[in-house]
């Protein structure tokens, strides 16, 4: 440990003038200056970590996840297939954010799309990337009211900044023109700069019901469907403990 090493960490943490400061210390007028230098790496690594923990805090907060509780491993998922095992695996690590591919969840109601759609988000989360949650029917209403509002531009490149956008229920209901016609803008935006995790009842050759017109329903799902790693579930994944807590429905 010398005080150059310690100096790096005060500027990594934007401490530019304490990194200087520490650059240009001579060390040697102090009586101890092993234990000056010690003083000032236990600073550096207790400032790291309360930036670390107040970005997760703020990550978290902005991320509106429906269950911000809830983790993988307090669930097993022994009643799914190897296979699907595997792709939930693959699902919390983040190379796929990396590459800014999509997961899509499938499977009816009650085998536990929301929860682990939230349990994967938590996983990256935790890594640090930065995850928005929504419902379908919020975000197309969203996008309505900001295209009154005049806001809409300024709402899609907001959408298009977080590294993972999370839509939940998709599918559920038929949209109308101009609806469909924002929600490829979205997608269309988020085409290499960031990844989905979508919860879907419907598998991808249900979705030109509810997207409606076939040249921009084709161009939504190939968008999403070329990139995408599916998981279709088929039972409700048992809690290891108690029931998860913290649910949340939030748009």
């Amino acid at each position: 440990m010398d005080k150059v090493t310690i100096a790096k960490k005060f500027a990594e943490l934007k401490w530019l003038g304490a990194a200087h400061f520490i650059e240009h210390l001579e060390i040697d007028q102090y009586d101890s200056s092993h234990q000056l230098l010690t003083l000032l790496n236990d600073l550096a690594i207790s400032q790291q970590s309360y930036f670390a923990v107040n970005r997760q805090q703020r990550l978290k907060k902005a991320a509106k996840l429906r269950w911000p509780d809830a983790m993988i491993n307090d669930f097993s998922y022994r009643c799914e297939t190897k296979a699907v095992q595997e792709s939930i695996a693959k699902a919390c690590d983040d190379a796929w954010v990396e590459y800014h591919s999509h997961k899509v969840l499938t499977g009816a109601a009650g085998t536990g799309k929301t929860t682990l759609a939230c349990a994967i988000a938590n996983k990256l989360l935790m890594k640090g990337y930065s995850v928005r949650m929504m419902r379908f029917n919020d975000l197309i209403f969203d996008l309505a009211t900001h295209e009154k509002e005049g806001t809409y531009q300024s709402y899609i490149q907001r959408l298009c900044k977080f590294n993972v956008l999370v839509i939940d229920d998709w599918a559920l209901f038929p949209l109308n023109t101009k609806q469909r016609q924002m929600l490829y803008e979205l997608i269309e935006r988020r085409e290499q700069v960031g990844s989905l995790i979508i919860t879907s009842q419907y598998s991808f050759d249900k979705w030109h019901e509810a997207i409606g017109e076939v040249t921009i329903a084709d161009a939504v799902i190939d968008r999403i469907a070329s990139m995408s790693d599916v998981i279709a579930l088929r039972g409700d994944p048992k809690r290891k403990s108690h029931r998860v807590s913290g649910g949340q429905r939030n748009g």
